[in-house]
């Protein structure tokens, strides 16, 4: 594939997370269930790698299709990167078109679709090369195309705000086109862009939303077409051929009876149902008096939904599993440590500087003053990128960079305490003030089981790392502003919480009034049933949380990793 389209395809991606976060908080069709910016950030993660061949890239993103908006965008580029190729832009966006319009059940304009009926016909006129002049006419169209959704869907209307789905496939087309012209600096933020229709201000009905949210695959015959199945036996259906197999999304009240259906037609080789009736059709938890808010990176140890209830955003880094790249806060934590004890490739990577200035650019779309608590500056750059951002942004007033010179669940604690404090009101500068105390007040202990991933990462020297598995030293590290430090090393795992006991009790005593974050990988159950009760036993009066480990951390500590960071109460 050309290497021009696929920068600027990694660059349309990358704004379409960047965004995620405001296409959650306005999805309102075809049901307010608050997941169409996850699921499109889910569905085009792989197109943040710029390699493989068409089919592969193809097999790629249909295998990552999640949810209504994701499978449609999918349905898409299913169609528009093998015609991009032999066509052009022309023929890639006419052939996207038709494969996204003939994957949905029961098409409504006012949807995606829309914006992609736009970008068909802007494409007619075309000059065939990318140009500034030429992108901003699309680019008008399309945004056009976004304004007219609440006329076309009274939902939409009723809530006063576009459609999630349509404003999502516009960011990342708005992206791909201006990378292609090489005038990402002409990108408008979507506040300003379609002021006035980002906000929820009218009525939008949560009482309608329940059954399940279906994606499953078929083993569907060659001669047997999908649409056969009767009217209204599932909502919302959208169907992406994938080899010899179809992927289907569908809404129902009665799982049973729609797998029933749909074995009429084929095998069902994969069927994976969740609730409708989530928390996440919920509004983030800010507050009217609010201030300030919170947002730190994913490595902390802060899971999207106790994220959402604090109030804080969270800023993604990638995991890599074989040739899959996932958005940290949606990747499954028993399959990362199942890939890594199975002896696979995992890494990491982190999101890339557009995509960090596109996420401070939303956060502050959608809040007055924002406090960024970056990874500390030893493991990553993210500090140091934001703080040039804010210097030469002109947002030095509204927008605040702390260095939390930590990682994994000491800066989830710091991120807890900071989200807390924030929400009682308080301005920009108590809150940046407050942060670098907590900074200074909390630690962390980290215990490995194995030392052979944080060698494979290049943390520790391989031959390091394989005698120390080979005698049973299991190492206690701590994250510090100058990287991980080792403070210890006990024989067995048997030993790790007498470990963890001395070292607090030699800082605190039993009556002292303390914050602890206790953080599982593959071992919840031991965490919290037997390692849980002993720390409390010891330190009565100590507020205990629980909470899995940064899946970024995970991947470079490895299965039976656990830790304890601990603070001020």
């Amino acid at each position: 594939m050309d290497e021009r389209l696929c920068r600027a395809l990694t660059t349309g991606a990358e704004r379409v997370a960047a965004w995620a976060d405001l296409l959650d908080e306005i999805n309102v069709f075809p049901v307010a269930d608050g997941d169409t910016g996850c699921n499109l950030k889910i569905s085009l993660a792989p197109l943040g790698r710029p390699t493989g061949t068409i089919a592969e890239r193809c097999r790629q993103l249909v295998t990552s299709a999640t949810g209504n908006s994701g499978n449609i965008a999918v349905a898409f580029m299913a169609g528009f990167l093998p015609a991009v190729e032999r066509h052009g832009l022309e023929g890639g966006a006419a052939a996207g078109r038709r494969a996204a319009w003939a994957a949905v059940a029961n098409p409504r304009p006012g949807t995606m679709l829309t914006v992609l009926d736009a970008l068909d016909d802007a494409m007619l006129k075309w000059p065939g090369k990318p140009s500034k002049t030429a992108v901003d006419t699309v680019v008008d169209a399309l945004a056009k195309a976004v304004r007219s959704t609440p006329a076309l869907l009274p939902e939409l209307k009723s809530a006063g705000v576009v459609d999630a789905g349509a404003l999502g496939m516009f960011i990342f087309l708005e992206g791909l086109l201006r990378r292609l012209a090489d005038d990402t600096a002409a990108l408008v933020p979507v506040d300003r862009r379609f002021d006035g229709l980002i906000r929820i201000t009218g009525k939008v009905d949560h009482n309608d939303v329940g059954g399940y949210c279906v994606n499953t695959v078929l083993a569907l015959p060659p001669d047997v077409d999908w649409r056969a199945l009767p009217a209204g036996w599932a909502d919302s259906v959208v169907a992406v051929p994938d080899g010899d197999r179809m992927r289907v999304h569908l809404h129902t009240q009665n799982q049973r009876a729609s797998r029933a259906r749909l074995e009429t037609l084929a095998e069902v080789v994969d069927w994976r149902a969740e609730s409708l009736k989530t928390d996440t059709m919920q509004s983030p938890a800010a507050t009217d008096g609010q201030a300030t808010h919170v947002m730190t990176d994913a490595a902390g140890t802060i899971g999207r939904e106790e994220a959402r209830t604090l109030g804080i955003t969270l800023l993604d880094s990638y995991l890599l599993v074989d040739d899959r790249r996932i958005p940290e806060t949606q990747c499954n934590g028993q399959m990362l440590y199942g890939a890594m004890a199975a002896g696979r490739r995992v890494s990491t990577a982190q999101a890339s500087v557009f995509q960090q200035h596109q996420s401070y650019e939303s956060a502050l779309g959608r809040y007055d003053q924002v406090l960024y608590l970056t990874v500390g500056s030893a493991y990553t750059g993210n500090f140091a990128t934001a703080s040039r951002w804010r210097e030469t942004s002109g947002n030095t007033e509204r927008f605040a960079v702390v260095d939390s010179q930590a990682a994994s669940g000491r800066l989830g604690l710091i991120g807890r305490l900071v989200a807390q404090f924030a929400r009682s009101g308080h301005p920009l500068e108590r809150v940046s003030a407050y942060a670098r105390h907590v900074v200074d007040h909390c630690d962390e202990l980290i215990f490995l089981d194995q030392l052979k991933f944080l060698a494979a990462g290049g943390r520790l020297s391989k031959s390091k790392g394989f005698f120390g598995d080979l005698l049973g030293i299991k190492a206690v590290v701590s994250p510090t502003a100058d990287g991980a430090v080792k403070v210890g090393a006990v024989r067995n795992a048997a030993g790790q919480v007498p470990f963890a006991l001395d070292y607090l009790e030699k800082r605190f005593g039993g009556d002292d009034r303390l914050t602890i974050l206790l953080q599982f990988s593959d071992n919840e159950q031991r965490v919290c049933e037997t390692i849980a009760p002993l720390i409390a036993g010891q330190f009565p009066r100590a507020r205990i949380m629980v909470s899995r480990l940064s899946l970024t951390a995970g991947a470079h500590m490895g299965p039976g990793t656990w830790g304890l960071a601990f603070g001020p109460y």
